[in-house]
């Protein structure tokens, strides 16, 4: 057997080098173990040049992964913090509500109202290490922006419905046109003039100011009439919508023309006598649904 290596160990191979057109020829002669240690020098360069590359395409793939994470934390941070500044407005939101309303709560504007959201002490990890972490943080932003988008068009509804009563409160008559006296009240009585009896469709109040009495919409509305009525003198008609309609008769001078749109508490005009009257005073009407009604219910504060 030892005969046998040393007789492998001693073989030579030789490699001749020849040109194709003249020239001097040359040979190579190896050895056998220096061709096996070309052999497996070989070999090991070419495992080793593999497994270097894999580990730099391992490499490659684990930093782009690494950014990738890096942006989609970057993005839930971001949708995070629009979230937060969605339930910040909304909470801006309730606040306005609730002092427009002069509640202590927001359960006060609707009993029962149903809330939801994500838990109050859920803690977003600094360091996302797992897909199943950006999992749960996902369906943890997508609940919160479902629940804070519903809870805006919650608030919208409010407060909308609130303006809808509130443009309808200015629009009914509810404060005095003059501070004053009434010296004839809504009903049937003997008029003053001719001495017949006769319907009052509206109240007279007489202010010490005479023509310097302000008189005011006791709502918001339109104008629809500002100029000379007969016996009603110089008159103002302020239609406010939803059946209400008011009238001023008897102006010394009026600050409105048809057409101008009014609010509640602006003054429109002063006290006057003119037209058929005994003295400076203000008459004035409530008319609901094409029909005189008594101002009184619509007087409540002075």
């Amino acid at each position: 057997m030892i005969k046998k290596i040393k007789s492998w160990y001693n073989k030579k191979l030789t490699l001749i080098f020849a040109p194709e057109r003249g020239g001097r020829s040359f040979h190579l002669t190896l050895s056998y173990p220096f061709i096996l240690f070309i052999t497996l020098f070989s070999a090991a360069v070419l495992a080793g040049g593999i497994h270097i590359t894999g580990i730099y395409v391992n490499y490659h793939e684990t930093t782009s992964s690494h950014r990738q994470l890096l942006e989609r934390k970057t993005d839930y941070a971001r949708k995070t913090e629009d979230a937060l500044n969605l339930l910040s407005n909304i909470r801006n939101l309730e606040t306005q509500l609730i002092s427009m309303l002069g509640m202590e709560s927001s359960r006060n504007i609707i009993e029962n109202y149903p809330l939801g959201g994500p838990d109050p002490d859920l803690v977003i990890p600094s360091e996302i290490n797992t897909l199943f972490e950006i999992s749960r943080l996902e369906a943890n932003i997508s609940e919160l922006q479902r629940e804070t988008w519903m809870q805006q068009q919650s608030a919208h509804e409010i407060e909308g419905f609130l303006k809808r009563k509130m443009d309808m409160l200015l629009s009914t008559p509810s404060i005095w046109p003059v501070f004053g006296y009434i010296t004839s009240g809504f009903g049937n009585r003997v008029h003053p003039i001719t001495g017949r009896k006769e319907f009052h469709r509206g109240i007279d109040i007489y202010n010490s100011l005479g023509d310097r009495a302000p008189v005011r919409a006791t709502a918001r509305g339109r104008v629809i009439l500002a100029g000379w009525a007969g016996a009603a003198g110089q008159t103002i008609v302020i239609d406010h919508g939803s059946g209400f309609s008011t009238r001023y008769m008897h102006l010394s001078d009026m600050l409105v023309n048809q057409g101008d749109q009014i609010e509640q508490g602006q003054i429109v005009g002063y006290i006057g006598r003119t037209g058929r009257v005994t003295g400076k005073h203000l008459h004035y009407e409530v008319w609901y649904r094409g029909q005189p009604v008594n101002p009184m219910r619509y007087v409540r504060g002075r």
